[in-house]
């Protein structure tokens, strides 16, 4: 008797969407758009290819889930990272831990969203699917720095937008960075590397 799940109990479809969308991604991320077939998601995922179909239509609409689940969750969680520091650059270094921290956790986040860029200019047609999470990283960190004005942190003369550029384009740079490397440690060590430029302590008094 075979052990995959086909069509789903009420009780069954949050798991088993959860379990499609991870193995999708972590597909994804490692094969690429085309090469993903529902096949591999579902051995991966413990479900027969057609129970695929109880939950997303076709393969663009599956990879439009998966981007808008990971970056919302993502951002939630850098949301709430945040909000427990006090000045914009406790938060920014509450940020980039918590992203080594899910880099080491599940390398496949970096590797599908770092992808993006490149599947949608290949499949023009999955660009429309991702508008409700798009612009998500551009509104976090300009509300990062929209927020640090508001308490008087910033210079008068600073750039709020290109300070929310840069801040995010580290971010990305890294991500991208450990997803070229496929080495997670590569990412934690460039973030602590970093964090002693941020607090003074990378170069000595001399220089």
């Amino acid at each position: 008797m075979s052990g995959r799940v086909g069509r789903p109990r009420d009780g069954d479809s949050a798991e088993t969407r959860r379990r499609i969308l991870d193995a999708a991604r972590a597909s994804f991320a490692k094969d690429g758009y085309r090469a993903t077939t529902n096949r591999k998601i579902a051995d991966e995922a413990g479900i027969t290819s057609g129970a695929i179909y109880h939950y997303v239509e076709s393969k663009a609409e599956l990879y439009a889930a998966v981007y808008c689940d990971t970056i919302d969750a993502l951002y939630t969680e850098f949301e709430r990272i945040a909000a427990a520091e006090s000045t914009l650059l406790r938060q920014y270094s509450a940020v980039l831990q918590r992203a080594c921290e899910l880099q080491m956790h599940d390398p496949s986040i970096t590797g599908f969203i770092v992808a993006v860029a490149q599947e949608t200019q290949r499949h023009p047609d999955l660009l429309e699917r991702l508008a409700p999470q798009r612009g998500r990283h551009a509104r976090f960190f300009s509300g990062l720095v929209a927020d640090a004005a508001d308490r008087g942190e910033l210079a008068p003369d600073i750039d709020r937008r290109a300070l929310a550029d840069l801040l995010g384009a580290v971010l990305t740079g890294l991500a991208r960075m450990a997803a070229a490397a496929g080495d997670p440690q590569r990412y934690t060590a460039a973030v602590e590397v970093l964090e002693r430029f941020l607090d003074g302590s990378l170069l000595t008094p001399s220089a």
